[in-house]
């Protein structure tokens, strides 16, 4: 086939849940060359377990996690932030000018270990079931398919441990946050990526969710413009919100503020919406990768939710092992139209 005169080589990867040597073959194995750890709250990842409940972490229980990657000729990109080392900041308890210092020794932590990105979300509340209006579908040949329906929850009560949350008391908690932790960033050269919420609706029973829209994203990066404080482009999420996801990829691109894209499929938009294979999305995939290199973005690329397929892991390795596989293509496919 004919070469292109220039190769466009973003970050292609997959979020990978523990650093355990068959979930980084499984990497390697899918060519990746860089790993976004994102330890989940339902498998937690057993290497950082002593480092969670201290409620920080150091460059000495980083370093060993950038060896082990570097072992299978990977580099540890990014670290998810556990929502446990800020969650009286979420909820605007006493003690949080404390937590906000140890996420500050945190990414001191990661630069000094050579981590060079923080993902982190905001909102008080972390859930992706039933409680927030998730519910199971079936897609194309019995998948199992995450579905969304607002109304399932519309008139749901506050949570107990969150209370009512107005825009303007959101907006406080996440200002009074981000600003330090921003700063710490900006003298630690991490960069801080940001995800919507998700499902990316304005209020979730009684607590407002201050990203739920790229508006509100717009906002955040006058409020805090430093090069460093850029956000995951999480396209299903943003998808799920009803814009332009092209244009919005053209202006957050452009702008430098995506520093991670997460990349889902889904069917519809809210108040309900499906998430789907890659393949079967309201967006056309390759119009969408081409816009991300058009942009001039270069930088992490990782598969995202995947419908439950046949005989897979309880991380979905077979179905996102099925979404690396068709990004690679599209990436390929885009090289060849330069």
């Amino acid at each position: 086939p004919r070469r292109a005169k220039s190769v466009w080589e973003p970050k292609l990867s997959d979020n990978v849940h523990d650093l355990s040597p068959s979930s980084l073959r499984w990497l390697v194995q899918l060519g990746c060359k860089h790993v976004v750890f994102q330890p989940s709250l339902r498998l937690p990842a057993v290497e950082m377990l002593e480092a969670n409940r201290r409620g920080y972490w150091t460059p000495e229980d980083i370093r060993p996690l950038v060896r082990r990657c570097q072992e299978f000729s990977l580099q540890l990109e990014s670290m998810m932030l556990p929502p446990e080392f800020y969650q009286k900041v979420r909820l605007g308890l006493a003690g949080r000018d404390q937590e906000i210092e140890n996420v500050c020794r945190t990414v001191r932590a990661l630069g000094e270990a050579g981590v060079p990105m923080m993902e982190w979300r905001p909102g008080p509340e972390f859930y992706w079931d039933e409680r927030v209006g998730y519910y199971s579908a079936k897609g194309r040949g019995g998948a199992g398919l995450r579905s969304y329906d607002y109304e399932r929850v519309k008139g749901a009560p506050p949570f107990d441990e969150i209370g009512l949350v107005d825009p303007e008391e959101a907006w406080a908690r996440v200002l009074y946050f981000a600003k330090p932790v921003v700063s710490a960033a900006e003298q630690a050269g991490v960069k801080l990526s940001a995800h919507p919420n998700d499902p990316p609706v304005p209020m979730m029973r009684g607590s407002a969710r201050i990203f739920h829209h790229t508006d509100q994203l717009r906002r955040f990066f006058k409020e805090i413009p430093s090069t460093v404080n850029g956000m995951t482009f999480c396209q299903g999420t943003i998808a799920e919100m009803g814009v332009n996801v092209l244009d919005e990829i053209r202006y957050f691109g452009g702008a430098g503020r995506i520093h991670l894209v997460h990349i889902r499929a889904v069917s519809g938009t809210l108040p309900k919406y499906h998430e789907v294979f890659i393949d079967e999305g309201d967006l056309d995939m390759f119009e969408a990768i081409c816009a991300y290199r058009d942009a001039g973005y270069s930088g992490l690329i990782v598969s995202d939710h995947t419908p439950r397929v046949e005989g897979d892991t309880p991380w979905g390795h077979r179905g996102r092992a099925f979404n690396v596989g068709y990004l690679r293509a599209l990436i390929q496919a885009a090289n060849h139209t330069l």
